[in-house]
């Protein structure tokens, strides 16, 4: 953790390298790029869409004041920006130079770039959904490849809604690609934001290595609450998480989970008993990601399967609670269960992440390590749970082998 040395004048801005989720009880939860977990309450959004863009400690307290000066929230609020100052997450804007990690990392953007599979998919896509004189929200525009195509099909109105620091630079792109006279940038997180009018087209390309961690169901039930006509389109218009068993190399099994089965081999190495350092450990599976050149390198145990589907322009809820039983062909050991995604973008258009099929992807892929190799019978399956948003329920995924005819 850093320290700032703080003053009214003193200018602060989100950094570039921290998530943002919702726990079960509606309060936002920052993964701080000081490796922390901090709960910054149910107006978490509100607080941080105030230093997006960057503003003086004077003006955000004067605001605060204005807003909330007569109410019990004032005090509870300071001490959420004191939080996100002392843990990384609010820092001192630099002399006007660019962040070098997370989503305001050219570097990242130049990757999806780099992936044109991915970005000719999505353009195709846009290309066939869009009508002329639409009005379309660009969800987490980013480097504004997606804006500027929109407006070039014809969008009467483009409005591209960027939160980090990469906003800067779209309304560069936007400038050299001659859009500036359909394409509006709005910096901010799009559940603060309000447009000028309704829009009849959304693309939210916000999935995430995990499929759900860049939260496009929140972000797309707000968007459809508040900023799409009824009947909008959507790009893409659903999702579907994928499942798949997986024998992971030994060195590289090691290196993500441990269970019962390293503990006897530290035994036998050291003569040490680290029993209390299992007794602490996940019981379930531990998530990782991995570059998709690297698991097409790992041998898959049986086919893919469907884990669970959301009809993006119809879902209530921004939770999902699903199983899938994973066949393991042949019959043997399953050590870890890659979870990637198909998203159906428009009039037959897909976009699979498929490392098998094609290794090469901006996007790395998600695997959920057992912490200990389950043996899966012929007459069985391993059932994969996910869980998200759950009331009751860990976000993630969990296994038990199951009697293929049981149920």
């Amino acid at each position: 953790m850093s320290e700032i040395s703080l003053s009214p004048d003193t200018v602060l801005r989100l950094a570039p390298n921290f998530r943002t989720r919702l726990d079960g009880a509606g309060h936002v939860i920052v993964d701080s790029p000081a490796g922390t977990v901090v709960d910054i309450g149910p107006r978490g959004f509100a607080i941080l869409s105030m230093f997006s863009p960057p503003v003086t400690l004077g003006d955000a307290l004067d605001r605060l004041e204005a807003e909330l000066g007569g109410s019990t929230e004032f005090a509870p609020t300071m001490s959420v920006v004191n939080m996100l100052i002392e843990e990384d997450t609010l820092i001192a804007s630099a002399d006007g130079r660019v962040p070098v990690s997370g989503w305001a990392d050219p570097i990242e953007h130049a990757r999806m770039l780099h992936d044109d599979r991915r970005t000719r998919d999505f353009i195709a896509a846009l290309t066939a959904a869009v009508r002329p004189g639409d009005v379309v929200l660009d969800i987490g525009t980013g480097s504004g490849v997606l804006a500027v195509a929109l407006a070039r099909a014809g969008a009467r109105r483009v409005y591209a809604v960027e939160a980090s620091d990469i906003a800067a630079v779209a309304a560069r792109v936007f400038e050299a690609n001659g859009v500036t006279d359909r394409v509006t940038l709005i910096p901010g997180w799009s559940r603060q934001v309000e447009l000028p009018e309704r829009a009849d087209l959304l693309v939210a390309e916000i999935i995430g290595n995990e499929p759900l961690e860049e939260e496009i169901l929140e972000t797309t039930l707000d968007a459809r609450r508040r900023l799409l006509k009824p009947g909008a389109r959507l790009v893409p218009r659903a999702l579907e998480l994928l499942a798949r068993p997986l024998l992971l190399p030994e060195a590289e099994f090691r290196q993500r989970a441990f269970g019962r089965t390293a503990v006897e081999r530290w035994r036998d190495l050291y003569g040490m008993d680290f029993q209390p350092l299992l007794d602490v450990a996940s019981k379930d599976p531990v998530y990782s990601v991995a570059e998709g050149e690297v698991v097409a390198t790992w041998p898959p145990t049986g086919p893919p399967a469907v884990l669970a589907s959301v009809n993006l322009t119809t879902f209530q809820e921004a939770s999902v609670h699903a199983f899938t039983d994973l066949l393991v062909d042949p019959p043997g050991p399953v050590n870890a269960v890659a979870v990637t995604f198909r998203a159906l973008l428009h009039d037959g258009i897909v976009h699979t992440l498929d490392p098998w099929k094609w290794p090469s992807s901006s996007w790395a892929t998600s695997v959920w390590v057992l912490p200990e190799p389950v043996d899966v019978g012929p007459e069985y399956a391993l059932r994969a749970y996910y869980h998200r948003r759950v009331p009751g329920e860990p976000d993630g995924l969990t296994v038990e082998v199951v009697n293929r005819g049981a149920d």
